[in-house]
């Protein structure tokens, strides 16, 4: 017993070691970016290059300092009010597409009366990083997707940081409102005069959430006194997360979005007009509409895939009528926005230039020619002018090599670059490149105030500025090496103890009488050929092909070597339609080859609730003929009853919400309709009901094996055994339903593996084959084969390592009320549902083959003791491999989009997985077990 502590504690020693390693790296390499302290003001806008070179004429340095404090005091507003319309997911073919149902917005962008971008968001696509990226104009790190989730924290907040609200509210004087997802909320407390938010989480919800924020509309349009109104609606995003972008709601909700813009379009028109009478230097009002991320083909999105990145930008307002229609034929013009791209953090300076305030500090944004065409020449130029020293201020904080630029000597012809009229010789994007591209548009401004051709200046201030853009939308201010480098000493040392703990308790991995390898061929092969793997940003998206080609290969090695033949040859075949479920990866997202898409075809809807009906059948008929040999006692008959009501429960929340009973026809809607009469009517009860189930399950589970009193490897057989099945109505309710018959495929190559007896007999010492002997270290352990399982299965059911795969459709089921807690731990389960059923499936494996061969419970604990072992050292290898590879590549092209969201990933796999729900709940879980089977005498009969 001491031994089995000792283990035990040097195992959970060693995990809080690689905690604290884990921890010391992510601080090195998830830090918050620097910025630029402080907020610009007026002040900092540079003097017109006119007045530079009148100075120049005349000689007057005074006049210059007058010309200067003046221009800062005089800027010109274009316009007076600002509508802010984002529609979150707002896709750019959902309003320019031919199949948009936004019919009022098209007709604005046909009749030139708007003009329109597809604005290139970057990763990670996810909602609080791109209003951080709106509103300062700047790249916003990668730890924000993470934040995106909490909405209790608050140290995302922009309210110390220079942003475009800041700069309207303080140099614009406006009054800003806000209505709609609070994360803005969150971003700039205490900004906003009135406001409504609601919860950007609640997914489930795609009416209420909009209609919360359409009722203010009028309302508060209505009102004197506004600057800025800000509407953010959330339901197009709910609608692509529940059902996908080819919903039968979309086009629904985009007519609801289209009549937004119509109703607010009217609104500010009607009021322009009388302002304007009223007052005729009255500005006009400025409506945006907007998303702040776009979505891909199953309605997710996180990563910088095309469809994800691919959002709206459209002005709509006097002045920014500026002949979309004149250039392009009216029937081509929408097709044309799809590929006139800009990006999205363009919208700060042009935003800020429009209204006549100072644009924010760290911004690295291009303000877009198509709204400042209407400005007259000189008056653009010097808009120009201001954009790009702002830019070059962040390009000069963040190269220190880079010498400050004084403009009037550069019209003097006394600056470093002052006699080149190109900088192709400077082969760099870095600082000295830049620098030169800076020195030649104003060398080119200059002449152009002195009587040239203002066009010329005007392309080299956009070749300067959109080159310092892409120079720093892809410069990261810096990692904390030091941090990281203790962090990669720290799990490495927990990779060495995992090893000799591995060694100690187990087989370990050489035999240190004989000294050779322990570890079977095919283990090594497959740890080796992973951690190369691990080091390809290719193979990282790709990374459902490694595993599917190995679960085959170790079924072929396993038959080969003596396994099942016609056994391994019918789970070679079920594996087979397992992986042909779910395309997923970067290389063929979206394409319509997999039968997911197949089942999500309206004409087959009948198929996809047969399979998903036929998926809940066989789970309550795997109950019932598990504890068939014990129909005669209370217990078990509560348990089968529960697995089946909850399946039945989980089966209805999914018809309920798809609106299934309305679609199937007469027989099979009033079959469902029916089914549907057995359940809660609500679809929160109905998740709450097979909540409740599953913990019924645990109690009826250890009453059963209280009364039954069994050894304490039957207790474990049994609790295990239970578990395989009990666990299915949950996560089937978590879990899409074109994914169910996964499920059914998972329990039918289970069922294929060898029974544990015969198992047992096979690899007995009576067993000295030729074969088994020649190729004992090429054949695969069964465990090795659930491991492989484990992780096939994740990538089964359409995830992959991309953070737009991220399933948040049922991670609210159930929950009234947003909770961090709740949410965040339905979302583990929702996305790794099937990775946590082939951990328990491989933990009743183990229980089963000790029951068969009649093990002490000590040889059992250690068994485990064993798997825990070599399954934490398995993901701590992994884990510091991607460390050190995430280390090395920190200055690729792809670091944040491919390495970082890869190791959120292993993040996960460690914590929740391997740690807490393939560790302690176990420990905790069988414990309990053991405990009411070895409790026979002390406790009275309570339960017979």
């Amino acid at each position: 017993m001491q031994g089995r502590w000792r283990y035990l504690a040097g195992l959970v020693g060693l995990l809080a070691v690689e905690l604290v390693g884990l921890g010391l790296f992510s601080k090195g390499f998830f830090p918050y970016k620097k910025s630029i302290p402080g907020f610009a003001s007026p002040a900092d806008r540079p003097v017109d290059m006119r007045q530079i070179v009148q100075e120049a004429k005349v000689g007057s340095a005074e006049m210059g300092r007058i010309g200067q404090e003046a221009e800062a005091q005089t800027a010109t507003a274009h316009y007076g009010r600002l509508v802010m319309m984002v529609v979150d997911a707002l896709r750019n073919d959902f309003v320019f597409g031919n199949e948009s149902a936004m019919a009022y917005t098209q007709s604005l962008l046909r009749t030139g009366q708007a003009v329109g971008f597809t604005a290139r968001a970057q990763a990670p696509t996810v909602t609080l990083p791109r209003i951080k990226a709106l509103m300062t104009g700047t790249v916003p790190g990668f730890l924000d997707a993470v934040l995106n989730i909490a909405e209790s924290d608050s140290s995302a907040s922009l309210q110390h940081q220079d942003n475009l609200l800041w700069q309207l509210k303080t140099h614009g004087g406006k009054r800003i409102n806000m209505f709609g997802d609070d994360t803005w909320l969150r971003l700039f407390p205490g900004l906003f005069t009135r406001t409504d938010g609601t919860s950007s989480f609640m997914v489930t919800d795609t009416v209420e959430v909009d209609v919360n924020v359409t009722r203010n509309v009028r309302p508060e349009l209505e009102r004197d006194g506004w600057g800025v109104t800000v509407l953010h609606y959330l339901g197009l995003d709910h609608i692509g997360h529940l059902a996908g972008p080819r919903s039968a709601l979309m086009a629904p909700k985009q007519r609801e979005m289209d009549a937004v813009v119509e109703e607010i379009h009217g609104i500010i028109r009607q009021q322009d007009a009388r302002r304007q009478e009223l007052d005729p230097a009255a500005k006009p009002t400025l409506l945006v509409l907007l998303g702040d991320h776009a979505m891909n083909e199953l309605g997710n999105h996180g990563g910088n895939s095309q469809l994800e990145t691919s959002t709206v930008l459209v002005f709509v307002g006097q002045g920014s009528t500026q002949g979309a229609a004149q250039e392009h034929d009216n029937r081509d013009v929408l097709s044309a926005l799809l590929k006139k791209e800009v990006a999205q953090v363009s919208l700060v300076p042009t935003l800020a230039l429009l209204f006549g305030v100072p644009i924010p500090k760290n911004s690295v944004g291009v303000p877009l020619s198509e709204m400042l065409a209407g400005c007259a020449d000189a008056e653009r130029l010097h808009l120009l002018q201001t954009a790009a020293t702002q830019l070059f201020g962040v390009v000069r904080a963040n190269d220190a090599a880079v010498a400050a630029v004084d403009a009037r000597d550069v019209a003097r012809g006394r600056s470093q670059y002052a006699a080149v009229r190109d900088c192709t010789h400077l082969e760099t994007d870095g600082g000295p490149a830049l620098q030169c591209l800076f020195e030649v548009a104003l060398a080119a401004h200059a002449r152009a105030a002195s009587g040239g051709a203002s066009d010329a200046a005007e392309r080299a201030y956009y070749a300067f500025m959109e080159r310092a853009s892409a120079h720093l939308s892809q410069a990261f201010s810096g990692y904390d090496v030091p941090a990281m480098g203790a962090g990669l000493a720290v799990l490495g040392l927990a990779v060495v103890g995992l090893a000799v703990l591995y060694q100690c308790v187990g087989t370990g991995l050489v035999h240190l009488k004989s000294r050779r390898p322990a570890v079977r061929v095919t283990a090594a092969v497959l740890w080796a050929t992973y951690l190369v793997a691990a080091s390809s940003s290719s193979l990282v998206e790709e990374e459902h092909q490694f595993w599917y080609f190995w679960v085959q290969t170790l079924f072929a090695l396993r038959m080969v070597t003596g396994g099942g033949v016609w056994r391994t040859l019918a789970q070679m075949g079920v594996f087979r339609a397992v992986r042909a479920w779910n395309q997923t990866g970067q290389q063929w997202s979206g394409e319509p080859a997999d039968v997911r898409q197949l089942l999500a075809a309206p004409q087959h809807i009948y198929l996809l609730w047969a399979l998903a009906t036929t998926t809940a059948v066989l789970v309550g008929a795997s109950a019932f003929r598990r504890h068939w040999h014990h129909r005669s006692t209370l217990w078990p008959r509560v348990w089968c009853v529960l697995v089946g009501y909850g399946c039945l429960c989980a089966l209805a929340y999914h018809a309920e919400r798809a609106h299934a009973c309305q679609s199937l026809g007469a027989i099979g809607g009033r079959l469902c309709t029916a089914a549907c009469n057995l359940v809660p009517a609500d679809v929160g009860r109905m998740a709450q009901t097979v909540y409740l189930t599953t913990l019924l399950q645990v109690v009826a589970g250890c009453a059963a094996i209280y009364k039954e009193r069994p050894d304490a490897v039957a207790a474990v057989h049994m609790a295990a055994g239970d578990a395989v099945v009990g666990t299915m109505p949950l996560l089937l309710l978590l879990s899409r339903p074109h994914n169910f018959p996964l499920f059914a495929l998972f329990l039918a190559i289970r069922e294929l593996f060898s029974p544990p007896s015969q198992d047992a007999a096979a690899n007995g010492p009576q067993d000295t084959t030729a074969l088994r002997q020649q190729y004992t270290l090429l054949r695969p352990p069964r465990m090795l084969i659930l491991f492989s399982l484990v992780h096939a299965s994740f990538f089964a059911l359409g995830n992959s390592n991309s953070l737009a795969s991220l399933d948040l459709s049922n991670a609210y089921a159930g929950v009234s009320r947003y909770s961090e807690t709740a949410v965040g731990m339905l979302l583990f389960v929702a996305n790794w549902a099937a990775p946590l059923w082939w951990a328990l499936a491989a933990l009743a494996d183990v229980a089963a083959h000790a029951h068969a061969r009649r093990v002490s419970p000590y040889a059992l604990a250690r068994r485990l003791a064993e798997l825990a072992a070599a399954a934490h050292l398995w993901q701590a290898t992994a884990l510091l491999a991607i460390s050190v590879v995430a280390t090395l590549m920190r200055s690729h092209l792809f670091v944040w989009s491919v390495f970082s969201p890869r190791y959120l990933y292993q993040i996960a796999w460690f914590v929740p997985f391997y740690l807490v729900c393939g560790t302690l709940a176990p420990i905790l879980w069988l414990s309990v077990a053991v405990a009411l089977a070895t409790c026979k005498r002390n406790m009275p009969y309570i339960l017979s």
